[in-house]
């Protein structure tokens, strides 16, 4: 009789454990979810674009600065090892399409501007995985609180 009773004050605590843990995960998600306002840089976008043959440093340099003086171009980063850069600009002011013809397509190397599939711009935050429980728990009280 001392055993069962050891035995069933154990799985009580576990499952008292268990609710208290799950109730401090909702509420944290209906905060985070509840408290999102506008962006400060929603307007900020990123680009890249990947350069077929090696680019040397003196040139990686003169490209970066192309991109930077475009209209709207608020940071650039050159990947010499994986021959790419990033740039981040102000959607209102220019576009990714502009800016790579007028920086970096004519700049003597071979390159193609990245594009996202369709398949990965549908899935939302490339950070979060949409299957994840963390995920699928943010999606569904999200419906609720938005």
């Amino acid at each position: 009789m001392k055993i069962n009773k050891k035995i069933r004050i154990a799985l009580w605590s576990v499952l008292g454990i268990a609710v208290l843990l799950s109730l401090t995960l909702l509420v944290h998600v209906i905060i985070m979810v509840k408290a999102m306002r506008a962006l400060p840089d929603a307007t900020i976008q990123m680009a890249r674009a990947d350069f077929m043959q090696p680019v040397d440093s003196m040139n990686a340099i003169q490209i970066e600065n192309t991109v930077m003086d475009q209209p709207g171009v608020k940071s650039t980063y050159f990947n010499s090892k994986d021959y790419t850069i990033v740039y981040s600009f102000d959607n209102r002011v220019n576009n990714a399409q502009n800016i790579y013809d007028h920086a970096i397509k004519n700049d003597g190397f071979s390159s193609v501007r990245y594009i996202v599939a369709a398949s990965d711009l549908s899935k939302g935050c490339p950070v979060m995985n949409g299957n994840s429980f963390y995920g699928k728990l943010t999606a569904f009280v999200g419906r609720f609180v938005n």
